[in-house]
Parts: C-alpha cells; structure tokens; sequence
C-alpha cells in the first residue's frame, strides 16, 4: 500500500505520551491553585503550627514573645526607708531647771549647747551621749558614730520618774542602733509625736497657811469643815479648774510661778461625804483622779515644814516640796517646777 510507513518501537510510542502530559498540564494550570491551607483553616498572627506532611495539624501555640527592656528581678520591691522619731516635747517649762533646759537643746539638736551644759544636771551621762549623738547624726563621721556608742554604753539606770531623760536615752539609742544595722545610710529623722512627760495628777499633799507641807498625815485629809490648802502633784502646765467628784467646784485657789507652777486649792466643807475625788483641767487632758478624805483628828500643821532627806527643811511656795508618791530623787531637779514632773 502506498503511504507514510508505521514507525514501531520506543520512538513511535514517546510521542503520545508528550501530547499527555501537556494535557495534563494545562488543565493543573487552568483550575484553582494549589493552596497551602485547607479549606476553612486560617493562619492566626503570632501563632506558629507545628507537623508533617500528610499527619494531623497540631493544636496552635503561643509564640513567647520578650518584654521591651531589662527582664525584671526576682526580688520584691523595696520598702520605703525607715525613719526615726525624734525627741517630742517635753512638756518644758521656761522656768524649768538645767534639766529642762537640755531637753529642749537635745529636741533642737543644739550640740555645742548640749556639750557645754552637762555640768549643771544630776544624770551626766545621759546629756553626754545625747550630745555625742548629736554630734553624730550632724557630721555622720565613724569617728562621732562610735563616740556614741561609747557614751550610751556608760549610761547608768534611771530611776522610773525621769521622763525627760527617758525619752532622750530613747531616742539616742535607737539612732544609734539604726546606724549600726545601715553604716551607709543616713539616719532619716522626722519629728516626735506625744509628750515625754503625759500630764497627769497623780497626788496630793497637805499644806498649811504658808504652803509648807505638814507633816505625819498617812494621807490627804483635813477636818470635815474643810479650808484645807492642798497641792496638785503630778505634771501639769495650766490648770483651769479643779473639778470634784466630776463636777466644777468653784473653790478657791492658788497659783504659784504661773504655768508649770505648783496649784493649791483649798477643800469645801463635807457636808455628808467622808471623802472627794479630784481631778483637774489643763489645757491638754491630764488624766487622774485622787482622793481627799475628811478626818477631824488629822494635824493641819504648824509651819514648820518636813524635814527631807538631807535634814534640811521643805522649801515653801517658791519651789515646793513633793509629796510622797511622786518618784522624784531628794535633790527634785526632774525638769518642773513645783510639780511631780519628768
């Protein structure tokens, strides 16, 4: 037969399959691309997948991301700086003696005048290292700081009725105690609050028509008709009234020096009572009650004062004398006139 001739083996077979596989390829390329997400699953920012090919996608992680800046310690924060409370007011008296007066120079921090007024107390030691301490929170040198030390360590016990140099010792203290604990630090001081020595009435004594203190009474009492004089003891600046059994009693009174001065008041009759309590106003509250108790047999005195430890006589209005109870040393110089004070 006449006509091309039939090509038979590998040449005659390749070309049907190139004509295949362009087919093929077209219609790849003319449907919807190949997508890198399955239908209805979309890609969330910030968050990465994890898996194969052919497995099961897995669950969406975070991805950890820092904070801008230096990673924050492990440490709670730091508490705000302790600060020390200085020495409160006394209350001090401008008639007050040496002891007053140092009270006030240690709550102004008046060093020079802390140093050179120690002589004239009764409790050296404690004015020394109030002035060493002093001298250390103004200067702040290692050399001041242990000077102070020293002299706290050389303080002696006080007896319980010095307030004034209770609260310096105090104070003094535990600026030292602060130091010590923070060498590098400053001590931070802010004003005392309170009063070293409270107002209060804590007694009564006895006295006759010259204000000397009669002697031999196991307790405040006086006849029945009253007229008694009898002296607040106790701490107190300005008393307004004496008041009796809570009430305002109008009798009559004494003041001697003005404020912190010693207060006399003379007692009313009985009438149906074998005792009162009195109590006192101030210009702050000062807080006590004691009792006067009527007694026909008690002595009323004759003037001629008591007799105190030293064998000298109790002195009279000007500066007297404390009652029993008050805790004051014999020599009285506790930072009030007239009154059981610091």
């Amino acid at each position: 037969m006449f006509g091309r001739p039939r090509r038979t083996g590998a040449a005659g077979t390749f070309l049907p399959v190139i004509v295949a596989a362009v087919a093929a390829l077209a219609l790849v390329s003319c449907g919807p691309p190949a997508a890198s997400e399955s239908a209805g699953t979309q890609q969330t920012p910030g968050l990465t997948t994890s898996g194969t090919g052919g497995s099961e996608p897995s669950p969406l992680e975070p991805t950890v991301r820092p904070v801008p800046g230096p990673p924050a310690p492990d440490v709670p924060p730091p508490s705000a700086a302790p600060v020390l409370r200085w020495i409160p007011i006394g209350p001090i008296g401008p008639n007050d003696p040496q002891e007053g007066r140092m009270y006030l120079f240690a709550q102004g921090r008046d060093c020079d005048q802390l140093r050179d007024g120690v002589d004239g107390t009764t409790f050296k030691d404690v004015w020394r290292a109030a002035g060493a301490v002093c001298y250390a929170l103004r200067d702040g040198t290692a050399a001041h700081w242990q000077d102070a030390s020293s002299a706290l360590a050389a303080v002696q016990p006080l007896p319980e009725g010095r307030c004034l140099e209770l609260a310096v010792l105090a104070v003094a203290r535990s600026a030292v105690e602060y130091h010590n604990s923070n060498p590098a630090a400053p001590v931070a001081l802010e004003p005392g609050s309170g009063e070293a020595c409270p107002r209060r009435l804590s007694g009564l004594t006895v006295v006759d028509e010259n204000f000397v203190p009669v002697p031999g009474l196991d307790r405040p009492s006086g006849p029945r008709a009253g007229g008694t004089w009898v002296r607040l003891d106790g701490y107190y600046v300005r008393v307004s009234g004496v008041r009796i059994d809570g009430q305002e009693s109008g009798v009559e009174i004494r003041s001697v020096d003005g404020d912190y001065g010693p207060f006399y008041f003379k007692t009313p009759p009985a009438g149906d009572k074998d005792s009162i309590a009195i109590s006192i106003e101030d210009t702050l509250e000062a807080p006590g009650e004691v009792q006067f108790f009527y007694d026909d047999g008690a002595p009323t005195g004759g003037g001629t004062g008591t007799t105190g430890p030293g064998g000298t006589e109790s002195p009279g209005p000007e500066s007297p004398a404390p009652s029993g109870d008050t805790g004051k040393d014999s020599t009285g110089t506790d930072g009030s006139t007239g009154t059981d004070g610091p």
